[in-house]
This record gives structure tokens, sequence and C-alpha cells, in this order.
């Protein structure tokens, strides 16, 4: 207690003393006012005593002196009454000493026998007794003394024993300072011991007032149980939720689990002293409510026994929700079927079953399903019809297959069938049949026509694949094939779809490698005027030389050509060798006539190609007269004839000759050579291979001759490899002959030592 002062046992802050005091005041008020009644007693009865001075001059002095001790005792009574702060009282137990020290002063005048008494009894009282401070108990005790000692001594003549009497008052003096200091030191101490000991208790109580608040306003229902499931202890939302209400008490946890193993198993695992956590069940609410919860438990000792503190948080929603986004997860939101990764994992389920491999396990068949010209659709119809026709695709499936077949959409206007229960590929044709009569019929929007038609690639489980992968990589390659064969058909997937399938890809391989190397080569071979001989131009063939020696050929690469993206790619490297050869021939002095290029679909649909040609020979100084566009009947029959025509139109007005090639082979009309700009038509070299001792093939390009004569159409015919055949070409009006009889295409020097030959043979 370091701010207890050593020498006054009081606290050294005043601000600390005076708190002491102040709480002391009642209790020492009431102190006063018993030391005051019996000062008022005592010195009553004394007065009595005090009759046997009758007679002697003492008299006069101690019955006075006695009377004004009780009036001013009974004074101080009334005064105390009204005292409500320590300092008050001080001052009045202050003023009640020294009129009690000098009313007893004149009293142990006598010098009688009880007056030595009296010297060292008073100053006690006002040492142990006077409730002050300790300036108070000590100068009061002290000024007491002195002049209880200055009345006992006044009298003549002097005592001998008086300086020993004044020593031994002083001594007694000096241990009642002591033992007023250890008192106030202790009473201090047990003050300050009491308010810690109060502080500790409001702070328990505080804080189990303040666990148990927590304890019970805790949104989330807590319970503490036995282990034989009765509860020791609940929260109120365990009563509202488990108990029926905010005053129902729950008896036992064991009525709220569904299944009661579920307890067992929570049970279990705290009996062997296992903390859980996250431990889902479910539960049965007050009101009968089923729900899902989520349960933390942990082991706890109350009062000796083994007790379990569990929360419990309520995730019936959250599941709900887990549930709601599962299936937004797994739906397409635009159609409401399946979406992609639904079907692959219902596909994954279907073939990794047990006895999905088995023989006599059922049939399956995944069907991909893409819909032709979708992408006409949104263009010229807008979005919205594009939209509305995956709807009815959708609800068409639907009505086609039966209930249990998945239906998905893959993405785009991707549509996927997953067809379970079949007995083989015989039970296939039934359901096919059906899907494609439902998505071939007539469909409009806002009153506008819209065709609707579908090609279909299927794959049988377990014939051609035991696994997902299998499935969709060959219903791919059959839906590739039909769409390659006419489009709006079904195709199953067979051994030679694969090998195919394998031959293209490595093609379309190759064709990247050329392209990354720039090995795509232009080789020219010569079309001849048949009249007089002479080159007129060429007709540019890919070919692309090996570092082996070997040449790739247009045939290595076929599928090349129409892929939308390689097809144009290997066109553009053509165009820009032919246009730096033409222009290096043109700038060695040399006729080269026009180069003709063979153009695919692929090319026409770019909106872009018109404007790169353009610049090409705008940059190279070349007339637009020296690029002669050869183009299939193919192309007029795609998904983009209209922009076809657009683009050949716009070439044809900037002077560039559009040959039609392969004429008669195809589906071309004679309604084409007046729809599109037809400057050429090439005569196929199968009718020319044969019109010598073939009679029809003979009358053939006799036709054709005559019709290209009838519109003012220049001709020329493929593959002339004999003299009979360049003369039979002559007389019957064809204009221009290309074959081996004349050359075989070429390299650029070789073409160019060509032109210069003829040049020469001209002068």
């Amino acid at each position: 207690m370091t701010d207890i002062s050593t020498f006054t046992g009081e606290f050294r802050s005043r601000e600390r003393e005076a708190a002491f005091q102040a709480e002391r005041v009642p209790e020492s008020c009431r102190h006063a006012r018993r030391l005051f009644l019996l000062s008022v007693l005592l010195n009553a009865l004394f007065l009595i005593s005090d009759w046997r001075f009758a007679g002697t001059p003492h008299f006069w002095v101690a019955v006075p002196a006695r009377v004004a001790i009780v009036v001013w005792s009974l004074a101080c009574l009334y005064l105390c009454r009204r005292v409500t702060t320590f300092p008050a009282l001080v001052r009045l137990c202050a003023v009640w000493q020294v009129v009690t020290a000098i009313g007893v002063a004149f009293l142990v005048s006598s010098r009688s026998d009880i007056a030595i008494f009296v010297l060292v009894m008073l100053p006690l009282v006002f040492y142990l007794v006077v409730p002050t401070s300790f300036r108070g108990n000590a100068g009061g005790g002290l000024v007491c003394a002195l002049i209880l000692l200055t009345g006992y001594a006044a009298p003549a003549p002097h005592s001998a024993t008086l300086p020993g009497m004044a020593m031994a008052l002083l001594i007694l003096h000096c241990g009642m300072c002591i033992a007023v200091v250890r008192s106030n030191r202790l009473q201090r101490q047990e003050w300050v011991a009491m308010h810690a000991a109060r502080r500790a208790q409001d702070a328990l109580a505080t804080g189990r007032d303040t666990l148990e608040r927590m304890f019970m306003a805790v949104p989330l229902p807590l319970l503490v149980t036995r282990k034989d499931g009765s509860i020791v202890r609940q929260n109120r939302a365990a009563q509202e939720a488990y108990g029926g209400g905010a005053a129902t008490v729950l008896a036992s946890a064991d009525q709220c689990y569904v299944d009661a193993a579920e307890r067992s198993a929570l049970v279990h695992h705290l009996l062997r002293e296992e903390a859980i956590d996250n431990f889902e069940c479910r539960l049965r609410r007050g009101d009968g409510a089923i729900r899902n919860a989520l349960l933390s438990s942990r082991p706890v000792m109350i009062d000796g026994e083994t007790c379990f503190m569990t929360s419990v948080v309520d995730i019936t929603d959250r599941k709900a929700a887990e549930r709601h986004l599962e299936r937004q997860a797994m739906t397409d939101a635009l159609t409401g079927l399946a979406n992609r990764t639904h079907f692959l994992k219902a596909l994954d389920e279907a073939t990794t079953r047990p006895g999905g491999g088995s023989r006599r396990a059922s049939h399956a068949a995944v069907l991909l399903i893409d819909l032709d010209e979708f992408k006409r659709v949104n263009d010229t119809a807008g979005h919205a019809a594009g939209d509305a026709l995956l709807c009815a695709v959708a609800e068409r499936l639907r009505d086609a297959l039966r209930p249990g077949d998945l239906i998905a959409r893959m993405g785009g206007d991707e549509f996927a069938v997953l067809l379970t229960r079949l007995t083989g590929a015989r039970a296939l044709h039934p359901l096919l049949a059906r899907i494609t009569e439902h998505l071939h019929a007539p469909f409009s929007h806002d009153g506008r026509p819209i065709d609707c038609r579908a090609s279909i690639g299927v794959a049988m489980f377990p014939d051609h694949g035991r696994d997902s992968a299998s499935l969709i990589k060959h219903a791919d390659i059959a839906l590739y094939d039909a769409k390659d064969n006419g489009r709006g058909r079904a195709t199953l997937f067979g051994p030679e779809l694969l090998t195919h399938w394998q031959s293209e890809v490595a093609m379309l391989d190759r064709a990247r490698d050329l392209l990354a190397r720039d090995a795509a080569c232009a080789w020219y071979q010569p079309k001849v005027a048949l009249d007089s001989g002479a080159i007129i131009g060429f007709e540019a063939l890919f070919r692309s030389p090996t570092p082996g020696g070997g040449i790739v050929m247009p045939c290595d690469i076929a599928a090349a050509f129409e892929h939308p993206e390689l097809g144009p790619a290997i066109t553009d490297q053509m165009i820009r060798h032919i246009v730096r050869d033409c222009a290096r021939w043109r700038a060695g002095g040399l006729d080269v006539g026009h180069v003709a290029i063979n153009l695919s679909g692929a090319d026409l649909d770019d909106s872009g190609f018109h404007d790169r040609l353009l610049d090409r020979l705008n940059e190279a100084g070349l007339p637009t007269s020296t690029i002669e566009l050869e183009v299939t009947e193919s192309v007029f029959l795609g998904r983009n004839a209209d922009r076809v025509a657009r683009t050949l139109k716009r070439l044809s007005g900037q002077g560039i000759a559009i040959a039609l090639d392969d004429f008669g082979t195809g589906y071309a009309s004679l309604s084409h050579l007046k729809q599109f700009p037809i400057d050429v038509i090439k005569i196929d070299r199968q009718f020319v291979r044969d019109l010598e001792t073939d009679p029809d093939d003979a009358a053939i390009v006799r036709a054709v001759l005559n019709l290209a004569y009838s519109l003012g159409i220049r001709t020329v015919a493929e593959g002339v490899e004999t003299p009979q055949q360049v003369d039979y070409l002559r007389a019957g009006g064809c204009h221009v002959g290309q074959g081996f009889h004349f050359s075989p295409a070429v390299s650029p020097a070789a073409a160019e030592t060509m032109l210069r030959a003829a040049q020469v043979a001209r002068r």
C-alpha cells in the first residue's frame, strides 16, 4: 500500500483520502453523537460526584466547569445532526475537544486522586475515540494533555513529580500516535480491500450477467445437453425454434432429430472428446417443419459432469439456394434445356454406371444437332428471330422424344440428345425420323417464314465408344459428314467416317504447316488461243515444293480449300505470289495476258476480299485485266449466294473477268449465266477427255459452245491432251485450250522462259 503515508497512516492522495473520509461521514457522525451523548451522561454523573466539594473553594471551580462541559456536549450533540461533510465534523469535534479539555483542566486543578487518572484518560479518548483525522486525533490529544497538565500544575506549590509526569505523558502520546497511525493504516487497507472485493464482485456479477444476456441474445440456437440428450441450458433462439416459443422449454434434444442415427453419430464423436464442426443433419422445429441444419459441438464440464455445448445453424435456405444455383448452372437460360455441363455429366454417368460396359447392357445414343443456315437467320431476320427459332427447336425436340431422354443446348445453334434404353441401332431409326419430321416442320416469326432444317450426327454406346469423350467426338464426326453431304440429314457414325475425318484433319494440319512456312506457291499452266496457238494467259495452280524434292499437290490438302479460315489464307498467299510474278514479268517487257485464280465460296464470303485484291494490284501497278477469277457452280448455291453475287459484280465492274469453272458438272442452271457476271465458261475435262469416242460428251461440248456463242461468252476447254481434241474444239468455235497437250503447270521461272520464247517466236 505505497499510497498510504508512513507517518499518518492516511492516503497520500488528497482525493483518495477525501473519498475515504466522505464514505465514512454517516458512520463518523453516528460515532460523534454517541461520544457527545456519553460525555453528557458521564459528566452529569461526575457533576453529582462534584457536590463533595461543597463548602470548599474548589466547589465553585469544579461545578461551573462540569456544567460547561455538559452544556457544550449537549450543544455539539444538537449541532452534529446538521453536519453533512467530514471537514465540518472535524471542526465540531475540535471545538468540543478544546472546550472539554479546558473544563477538565479546571477540574484537575484540585489535584485529587482521580486527577492523575483524568490526565491520562482524556487524551486517550481524544486519540482513540474522537472521529477525526490524524491531525485532529494527534493534535487534540496533545493539546488536551498540555491544557490538563497546565491545569494540574497551576496551583502552588508545584509537585516534585511534575517533570516525571510530563515525561510519562510524552511517552504515552508517542505510543498513542503510533497506535493511531497503525489504526489509520489498517482502516484504509481494509477500505481498499473492501473496494477491490466489491469491484471484483461487481465485475463477476457483471460478467455473469453479460454472459447470460449474450447467451440468451445469440440469434443462433444454443443448447447445453447431457449425454442422454436432456437439456441443461438453452437460449431464447433454441426455445423459439425447437421448443415452440420463447416461454417453452425444450426437454430433450433427441426429439429434434429426424434421424436418430445422426444424433448417435454426433454423440459418438463427442464422447471421444472430438470437436465437431459443420455436422450436417435434419432437425424438426417446434412447429413440425423439417429443416437442414449445421451443428458445431464441444464437450464441456459442468459441475463435474460431461455435457455438450452445441450451436445450430439453419442452412435450409442456403441448401435451396445451392440447388437453385445448381439448376441454373446446369440449365440453358434461353431454352430451359440442360446445358453442356449437365449433358456431359449425365453422359459420364450413363457410360460409367455399373454394367455400362457389358454386352447385355442397354444401348444408348448421342445425337449432336446443328441448325443449318442459322447464321443467315440472325443476319437477315434478326437475333430475336434466331432466339425464337432456338426456343421452337427446343420445344419440338421435347415433343419428338420420349420421357426420360435428355435434351441439351450445347451452345449457339448446337443441341445434343442422350437417348437411353435403346435395344440397338434399329430402335434409333424411328426416333431419328420423328426428330427430323418435327424439326423440319414450317416455322415463322412475326409472320415471316423461316427455314428450319438441321443436320444430325449420331454415335451409339457402346458400339462407337465406351466413354463420353469418344461418343461426343464420333457424333461430331458424323455431324460433320451430314453437313458436308447436303445438310438437313442424319448420319450414323461408322469407321469409314473416322478414316475420312482423319484424312481431312491430316490435310488441314499439312495446310497449316505450309501457311506457317509461307510455302503455298503458284505454278502456271498456259492457256492457248486455239485459232493462233499463242499463249494468252495462265491458270495459277497451287503447288508447294518440299525440301525432299517432292511437290504438295492440291489433292493433298483438298479439305483446306473449303475451310473458312485456311482456304482464304491459302488464296491470299497465292495472290501475293501471282501479283509479284506478274509485276516482275511486266517489268521485264513480257506480255502476261491474264492469270486465272481459283476461288472458293469462303474467299468470296469475305467482305474484305474485293478491297484487298484491288489494293494489291494498285500497289504493284497492274491493271485489273491481269487477273481473272474462276468460280465453280457450287458457290452460287452456298449459304451466302447473295453476298457472293454482290462481290462478283463489284469485281466485274472493276474490269476483272469472271470465269465459270467446271461448267455442266454441278447444279448450276442457265439462269446463273444471266444472274451473275460470267465472262468465260470453262468446259470440264471429263467432257473433253472422251469427246472423240463418246457421242454424248461430244454433244455436250457442242451444246456448251453454241450456248456460249449465243450469249457472247468466251469458252475455255480444260484437259486438252491430243491434237484431235484441239481440232474438234477449234472447229466447234472454242476460243482457248488448256491441258497437257500444251503444257502442264510449271514453276514461275519456267513460265517466264515460256513467255520469252513466245515473244521471240512472234518476232
